[in-house]
């Protein structure tokens, strides 16, 4: 899709997305909700929603979308509309009632000719939410100061053994590839040091090469083969050079 078929609207949230980021286990736990996180089969978007569990509203909403140019604004739009409704509500959302928000005027359609298929991910994103909320679990509230303190030997799973078993310059080599290879494929003009890797599952890194909007993407592309290919406990903390 050209940014030409786009409406004004949309094209506002293509380039200033309102809702656009993500949330961590650790931010539902200090703030006593669910974190509720799914991505659509296709690969257009990812949505963080942080729900009150008694209630099952959405109390927050974020997005993070790696598809067509359409994907972005459509993401954000359906991002902001679910905020304060009951996920149930929000997993009956109707296609074009997200779609009437990018409109620039009610009688034209913010896509022409393509109607609604530029949101059809939103159906598969729906269903995967609602197929989610039941596994979803509130998670106890930290403590201000946490001391990290790795499982017990006895306790590893074998995907511990694996990653433990490894010394400190062999995780960082394997966790340089599997972000090398993510990037060549994503953003090729991009760049990125690891600057450390903390109480062995966060690693920090400083990109380059994008744009800083780019980076929230960048990060869960490279978080999302770490847990595929490392371990599922990686959390990358990136930061821009």
């Amino acid at each position: 899709m050209s940014s030409m078929e786009l409406s004004l609207a949309a094209l506002e949230r293509l380039k200033k997305p309102r809702t656009r980021g993500t949330f961590q286990a650790i931010d539902a736990a200090r703030r006593q909700l669910g974190l509720l996180s799914v991505a659509d089969g296709q690969g257009q978007a990812r949505i963080y929603w942080l729900v009150d569990l008694a209630t099952q509203i959405i109390v927050e909403a974020r997005f993070l979308a790696f598809g067509t140019l359409a994907s972005h604004p459509v993401a954000d739009a359906f991002t902001a509309c679910v905020r304060e409704l009951r996920v149930e509500d929000a997993c009956c959302l109707e296609l074009a009632q997200v779609e009437m928000v990018l409109r620039d005027q009610s009688t034209q359609p913010a896509f022409g000719a393509l109607g609604l298929e530029p949101l059809d991910f939103l159906r598969d994103l729906q269903a995967r939410a609602l197929a989610e909320l039941p596994q979803v679990k509130l998670l106890e509230k930290p403590e201000e100061k946490q001391v990290y303190q790795r499982k017990r030997k006895q306790d590893w799973t074998p995907e511990d053994e694996r990653w433990f078993g490894l010394g400190l310059l062999r995780k960082i080599a394997r966790i340089d590839a599997v972000a090398g290879g993510v990037l060549r494929q994503r953003l090729a003009q991009a760049s990125f040091t690891i600057e450390g890797l903390h109480d062995d599952f966060r690693v920090v890194m400083v990109f380059a090469g994008m744009a800083a909007e780019q980076m929230p993407t960048a990060t869960q592309f490279i978080q999302d083969a770490l847990h595929d290919q490392i371990h599922h406990h990686l959390a990358v903390d990136g930061r821009m050079a």
